[in-house]
């Protein structure tokens, strides 16, 4: 599915060069660190994420989200934003279906 979604959109397929899910099984056998984080994206203004990118494309799968091209230019989230911070609770790590408990409200699964 990887493979086939790079070649439909045209984008260099990063994860297969880097080992795919060989690389990502050995790594997660040696042991990993979960890191989440607050940033920007000074190279394309996330664009990539929820907008059209690359910008002005028309191509299969270049519209990723609503967001205007016009959007999420880093200077003007740090100046409007220069406070900004994230704060992470009920992190939790367990099997699939098992973190669910009694006191995990459904505002969380939504």
């Amino acid at each position: 599915m990887c493979s086939n979604v790079k070649t439909v959109f045209g984008d260099k397929n990063d994860y297969a060069a880097k080992g795919a899910m060989k690389r990502m099984s050995d790594a997660l056998g040696r042991g990993v660190v979960l890191v989440m984080s607050l940033w920007d994206d000074h190279s394309a203004n996330m664009l990539w994420l929820d907008s059209t990118y690359p910008v002005g494309s028309t191509a299969t799968g270049a519209e990723r989200g609503p967001c205007s091209t016009s959007s999420g230019n880093p200077w003007d989230v740090e100046s409007q934003y220069p406070n900004a911070y994230v704060k992470y609770s009920n992190v939790r790590i367990g099997e699939i279906g098992s973190t669910y408990g009694a006191n995990f409200t459904s505002e969380y699964l939504q």
